[in-house]
């Protein structure tokens, strides 16, 4: 739950420039912080996932570039498809905002095509609808 709060509040933070959102963002990134620290197969992936949104959300890009990679890796390597999906789809967002659309069509088409391996057909169907890939 912590994980899923530290990626709203961030996008929050984005939407309405209001510190709140990303001091709760950042709050949540220490949690999971914690968890990655004792379990980094669990949760290493959703952390890196946390500090890219962050560095996006503080105009870091090149970091949240690194981050988005990182995650989507992390994610792989430790089969968790739905993160991998989450990850990719985050990052696509963000090559979307930085005039990428090359990189951000292959992302959200590789989201998609997790998210259909997944089963979660209408989250893909979605993305399909209304985003371009």
């Amino acid at each position: 739950v912590v994980f899923l709060y530290g990626l709203t509040s961030l996008a929050q933070a984005r939407k309405t420039n209001e510190v709140m959102w990303k001091n709760r963002g950042h709050d949540s990134m220490k949690k999971v912080q914690k968890l990655a620290k004792d379990s980094p197969s669990n949760y290493q992936h959703k952390l890196l996932l946390l500090e890219a949104e962050f560095a996006f959300t503080a105009g870091r890009k090149n970091e949240a570039s690194e981050k988005y990679e990182q995650a989507v890796t992390f994610s792989r390597n430790n089969q968790f498809i739905q993160d991998e999906a989450l990850s990719y789809e985050l990052a696509a967002k963000f090559h979307a905002e930085q005039c990428s659309g090359s990189k951000a069509s292959q992302y959200y088409g590789k989201a998609h095509d997790l998210y259909v391996e997944w089963g979660a057909t209408s989250k893909a169907d979605h993305l399909r609808e209304n985003f371009p890939f």
